[in-house]
């Protein structure tokens, strides 16, 4: 069954919204020319080439505001689509849609990926980190407008090699190894989602003889109850490690805390989204009835995710990788929202996505300040940082001043001087 409201947005296979300004098309193809314009800059020109990131993600926040002003709130389908026959033979598109879900997403995508660059001081190879930065940006956004289950997946996967570079070359000590252990992750389960798009597409062909990757036409397909279950398993496997949900969180403690500072606000506040928004676009979407019969283990999950990420939260010694657990613990609250199948539950687990990605990304960034001025994630050895000033500059003085012995105990009244 098609979205409501999608109907009428298509017209013998050419959209409405083609005669107006490609507001989504656009959305992806200006993160991807910045980061082009910043490869043809000279390495040493590094204002120049911070300047072009930043005109390429202000860019993407200015067409998802133009978005916003155009959608229609009244509307429960998707808008503005775009969609133009990619491999017609196999009914591969490039079709672009976005809904309330959506909507809102991507919006946070805009403002978090401004402000990652803005925040940004990689002295190392500037010309390089700022062009991956932006074709993760890219990525992220085609993610979460994609209507074509196989694009869907293009712009899934192609955040992961922006993503390992950005982590290997620019993070800290343990980055090699935090890379690779996130990318093998990744990939690894993002290979039973291509087989499950495989068999989604084709087992319907086999009945209708037409073959479409169109996510509003599979959504109206007959499946087997067994079908449906083991797609829903290949498609979840994917969305739950890059979530991350427990227990295949494992990657994001290391990711999180070796990343550099732009890469742990675009980890935690934007790509952990792509799992949830996978979840809720095409788990509920295309499966409701396996949705209905495992719900009861992924609310399980969720559950064990809350406490599990608060409790080892509430014992680290690393900034960062406090946040890293205690936003497991929040994810387990996103897919409780998701899985407990009620109106008022999805929105709220909507609502926390937007909630999580601006909170955690103020988190990172904060954590990135105090790294720049004491050097160290460690809480132990940022002890009376509260104290300003004291803490930076007095604060040893003072205590030397303190053990000089009966000096100080003759004249206690120089203390106060």
């Amino acid at each position: 069954m098609l979205a409501p409201g999608a109907g009428p947005i298509v017209l013998t296979g050419i959209t409405t919204s083609q005669r107006a300004f490609p507001y989504l098309t656009a959305l992806v193809l200006v993160p991807v020319v910045a980061a082009f314009v910043v490869m043809c800059l000279p390495r040493r020109s590094t204002g120049a080439i911070r300047a072009a990131g930043l005109a390429g993600a202000l860019g993407v926040l200015g067409i998802a505001a133009a978005v916003l002003d155009q959608f229609q709130a009244g509307d429960g389908g998707y808008q503005m689509v775009s969609d133009h026959a990619w491999v017609a033979p196999l009914g591969i598109s490039w079709t672009l849609g976005v809904d309330g879900i959506s909507l809102f997403l991507l919006l946070m995508t805009a403002v978090l990926f401004v402000l990652a660059l803005l925040g940004t001081n990689e002295r190392h190879n500037t010309k390089a980190f700022t062009a991956w930065m932006l074709l993760l940006e890219a990525g992220c956004v085609g993610s979460f407008l994609s209507l074509d289950v196989l694009l869907f997946f293009l712009f899934f996967e192609l955040t992961l090699v922006p993503t390992y570079f950005v982590i290997g070359g620019w993070g800290h000590e343990r980055r090699g190894y935090a890379a690779t252990k996130f990318f093998l992750y990744t990939f690894a389960a993002s290979a039973f989602m291509l087989v499950g798009i495989v068999a989604l597409v084709f087992l319907p062909q086999s009945q209708t003889g037409v073959t479409t990757f169109d996510v509003r036409s599979l959504a109206a397909t007959h499946l087997s109850g067994t079908a449906e279950m083991l797609l829903f398993l290949a498609f979840t496997a994917a969305f739950a490690v890059k979530a991350p949900i427990f227990p295949f969180h494992t990657w994001s403690p290391d990711a999180y805390g070796e990343a550099p500072a732009a890469g742990s606000v675009i980890l935690a506040g934007v790509m952990a989204k792509l799992g949830t928004y996978g979840i809720v676009r095409f788990d509920l979407g295309l499966f409701p009835h396996a949705v209905v019969v495992i719900a009861p283990l992924l609310l399980t999950l969720g559950v064990v995710g809350i406490v599990y990420g608060g409790i080892v939260a509430a014992v680290q010694k690393d900034l960062k990788r406090l946040v890293a657990y205690s936003s497991l613990a929040h994810l387990g609250f996103i897919v409780v929202g998701a899985f407990a199948l009620t109106g008022e539950a999805l929105s709220g687990a909507v609502l926390q996505m937007v909630n999580h990605g601006l909170y955690t990304a103020a988190l990172f960034i904060l954590i990135a300040m105090i790294y720049r001025r004491r050097g160290t994630f460690q809480i132990p050895r940022l002890r009376g940082l509260h104290g300003g000033r004291f803490a930076r500059c007095g604060g040893e003085a003072l205590r030397s001043r303190l053990a000089v012995g009966p000096r100080t105990e003759r004249n206690p009244a120089r203390l106060v001087r």
